[in-house]
C-alpha cells in the first residue's frame, strides 16, 4: 500500500478524495489545511493539492516536495486554470479537474506513483554528436540532437513548440509546430518514453531529476 497525502481546500471533495483511494488500497494522510508538513515528508510518494489554498500555503510546500521529489496532483475546478497549474510546478504534476470520477482520479494516481521511478542518466556528447544513455551510445539525427540540446539547457522547464523551433533549429517563421513533435516521438523512441513529458497546450518537458 502507498501513502499519499492530501492537502484539502473543501471538506467534501477531501473526503471523496480520501474515500476514493482508500477503497483503492492506498493510505491516505489528510494534511493540515494551514500548510503545516507532516513530519517524514519523504514518505510520501505522491501529493494531492487542491489548487484553491493560498499561495502563501503551497510555495512553501512547493519547495518541500521538490526536496523530497514528490509527484504533485493539483485539484482545480476552473478549466482555465489546468495549462498553468502543469507549469508551476517545477517538479513531476498533473491536475485533476472537478467534478471528478473515480477512475479518472485512480488513472492520475497510478501514473504519478509510476513517474518516482528512477530515470537512466542522460548526457550528450557534443563533439560526436551523440546521446549517451548510463554511459550508452545513442545515436542521433542532427535534428533530433539539436531538439534534445535545448530540451537539456532547460531541464524539467515547460518549453513551447514555438520556442524549440526557433532555438533548436533557427526557424524565424514558426509555420508548421507539428515537426516538433514527430521528432520529440522519435526521442522518446531512442531515450524512453517517460523522459520527455508532454504540457498540455503549451509543449514538452524532458525530465532529467
Amino acid at each position: 500500500m502507498t501513502t499519499i497525502l492530501i492537502y484539502g481546500y473543501d471538506p467534501s471533495t477531501t473526503r471523496k478524495l480520501k474515500d476514493c483511494l482508500q477503497k483503492a488500497k492506498h493510505y491516505v494522510s489528510v494534511c493540515d489545511a494551514g500548510g503545516r508538513a507532516p513530519a517524514e515528508p519523504e514518505k510520501a510518494p505522491l501529493v494531492i493539492l487542491d489548487a484553491r489554498l493560498k499561495w502563501t500555503v503551497c510555495r512553501p510546500l512547493f519547495e518541500q516536495f521538490l526536496r523530497t521529489g514528490s509527484p504533485v496532483l493539483f485539484v482545480t475546478g476552473d478549466l482555465a486554470m489546468v495549462g498553468h497549474l502543469r507549469t508551476l510546478y517545477a517538479g513531476v504534476s498533473d491536475v485533476l479537474t472537478l467534478p471528478f470520477t473515480h477512475k479518472a482520479l485512480l488513472s492520475k494516481v497510478t501514473s504519478l506513483l509510476g513517474s518516482r521511478q528512477e530515470l537512466r542518466e542522460l548526457a550528450l556528447n557534443e563533439k560526436e554528436r551523440v546521446a549517451l544513455l548510463d554511459g550508452q551510445r545513442v545515436e542521433l539525427t542532427a535534428q533530433e540532437f539539436a531538439l534534445l540540446l535545448v530540451l537539456m539547457e532547460n531541464p524539467d522547464m515547460a518549453l513551447s513548440r514555438e520556442h524549440l523551433l526557433r532555438h533548436a533549429w533557427g526557424y524565424q517563421s514558426m509555420g508548421d509546430t507539428r515537426t516538433v513533435d514527430v521528432h520529440v516521438q522519435r526521442l522518446r523512441k531512442k531515450l524512453g518514453g517517460e523522459r520527455i513529458e508532454t504540457v498540455y497546450k503549451c509543449g514538452y518537458r524532458l525530465k532529467m531529476a
